[in-house]
């Protein structure tokens, strides 16, 4: 299963609406992690651009096509495959009102597939994250329309014909015949970015082991509930409306009144048709109420 972290609130509204809340990428409380990610690619292309006159508007292309992707409305709902993790009630619940809810992997793999969506794993390590972008940059140079004349002849050229050939080799892919090419390569490449970027987060939260659902520029009613600070845009993905067997367990956090609770959530769950659902107190000896 895979575990998610909320509220007695947030479970009345999971439950009530039948659906999963999958918040802005921008207003998560890693939202930087996002910006951070696509730091990888921009620094392949400045180097591109820098380092390589050969391939310099490959470069400068990838750079401005990065450019725009930083606006892109990514919603993401997070799962945890740990339950029961106390620093996931410390970061993630309010204190003595915590719920864990444990999601069946392969009804949320069902879903995602049935609606084109991507449930991974979230990336760790810096060194393969940035493996992983660099993968997607080198698919994108062999995509991208090439010049019209080799390394080898290009090498050969004198100052003056190596000058003339960036700018060829720009209005080329920019202007010219090259440019329904280059906005492919480029489109994928962002298309592929889309996916990744949003599974990258610090090794510090390593012990979550996160994953997501990606959904891209989605279709559905934009809704806002408060933050601390801020109003949060989210959107609802009716996973529990697609299967009430989603739901595996439901863990209720450290609790003053936990065996209270546990009824409540219980009557709330049968009331609204969710069945044989294990509903068990937190293992964790943490008070904070």
């Amino acid at each position: 299963m895979l575990y998610h972290y909320t509220s007695l609130d947030g479970l009345i509204g999971i439950i009530n609406g039948n659906s999963v809340w999958a918040s802005h990428c921008k207003y998560l409380n890693d939202s930087v992690e996002y910006i951070h990610a696509l730091n990888f690619p921009v620094s392949f292309s400045n180097n591109i651009y820098i380092d390589d006159d050969y391939l310099a508007p490959f470069g400068l292309s990838i750079r401005k096509a990065l450019d725009k992707m930083v606006h892109k409305n990514i919603y993401i709902p997070s799962f945890s495959e740990k339950p029961d993790l106390l620093s996931q009630w410390r970061g993630y619940c309010p204190p003595g009102r915590g719920i864990c809810i444990g999601f069946k992997h392969d009804i949320l793999e069902k879903y995602c597939r049935e609606n084109n969506l991507n449930l991974n794993k979230c990336v760790y390590s810096q060194a393969e994250q940035s493996k992983a972008m660099k993968k997607l940059v080198d698919q994108c140079e062999r995509e991208f329309p090439m010049p019209a004349v080799t390394r080898a002849e290009y090498d050969k050229f004198e100052i003056s014909e190596r000058v003339n050939h960036e700018i060829d080799y720009h209005q080329y892919v920019m202007e010219g015949d090259g440019k329904n090419q280059a906005d492919t390569a480029l489109n994928n490449l962002c298309d592929s970015i889309t996916k990744l970027a949003p599974l990258f987060k610090d090794n510090g939260f390593h012990e979550e082991l996160e994953w997501r659902i990606i959904v891209d520029n989605p279709t559905s009613e934009i809704q806002f509930r408060a933050g601390v600070s801020h109003l949060i845009p989210y959107i609802m993905l009716p996973i529990l409306s697609f299967s009430k067997d989603a739901i595996g367990e439901v863990i209720i956090g450290p609790n003053a009144s936990s065996y209270s609770c546990v009824s409540s959530v219980l009557m709330l769950l049968e009331s609204n048709g969710f069945k044989d659902v294990n509903v068990r107190c937190s293992k964790i000896p943490f008070k904070s109420w």
